[in-house]
């Protein structure tokens, strides 16, 4: 059976506290990226999994798609509703785990946006691109954005460990980020104080290299594997980001 790698505390009131605005910052420029790389007319269909609050699936639909999203966090399917009647538009979101995706031969295009594969041990990793695979239309197109393993390593301290902060008034979130070579994933240990509480999550997520995710694709039935950075152009080993665009 495939294991779940990340509680249930992850994703919740306290991440959007401390990400919701960056988040909202780079939803716009994301978007149109997000359509320039997909190529796609209005009017087609797409699937945004995990769609968390609904800030990249709402945009997408008021760009005259037909949008479906996706998440297992029930707050943030409230919020993306919420946000989808503020905006006049109609996005259908369903709660679900990505590894049983309720859909066959459906959609034109699936999305999995900001570094959201990867959260499941290898057989639930490999099930999420199957599944993937299972819902597209025969042509369809998966896009894939995470971070760049190689810009993790390129930036790990000789301690082995990164840290990295978030502020918010007087409020502190701060990542102690390492990483298992063998395995292949990294391991982080989330430490938040909120008005003057202190909570601690941990969380490993599997990062691939650029070629080991290809393989993976292809194996999921995947064609016409590319590797991208953040800007749609070529991926290097210098990029921030990673995109996976297959066919």
């Amino acid at each position: 059976m495939a294991e779940d790698l990340v509680g249930p505390d992850l994703f919740d009131e306290d991440y959007l506290w401390f990400m919701g605005d960056l988040l909202e910052e780079r939803s716009d420029s994301e978007v149109e990226l997000i359509v320039r790389l997909l190529g796609l007319p209005p009017e087609s269909e797409l699937l945004d999994a995990p769609c968390g609050h609904g800030r990249i699936a709402n945009r997408v639909s008021s760009l005259g798609y037909r949008v479906t999203g996706l998440d297992s966090t029930a707050l943030f399917l409230d919020l993306a509703r919420k946000d989808a009647a503020a905006r006049g538009v109609e996005v259908e979101y369903v709660e679900g785990d990505l590894r049983e995706l309720p859909f066959e031969a459906r959609f034109d295009a699936v999305l999995n946006w900001f570094t959201s594969f990867g959260y499941f041990d290898d057989e639930g990793n490999r099930r999420v691109l199957e599944g993937f695979r299972r819902v597209l239309k025969p042509g369809g197109t998966l896009l894939i954005e995470q971070a760049s393993r190689e810009f993790l390593l390129a930036n790990l301290p000789s301690t082995g460990q990164a840290v990295w902060l978030a502020e918010r008034g007087d409020d502190l979130m701060l990542d102690k980020v390492s990483f298992d070579p063998l395995a292949g994933r990294s391991h982080t240990e989330r430490i938040m104080v909120r008005d003057g509480k202190i909570r601690r999550v941990e969380f490993s997520l599997a990062q691939p290299t650029a070629a080991d995710l290809a393989g993976m694709l292809r194996e999921a039935g995947f064609e016409d594997v590319r590797a991208l950075d953040e800007t749609g152009e070529r991926f290097t080993t210098r990029s921030r980001r990673l995109i996976m665009l297959a066919r």
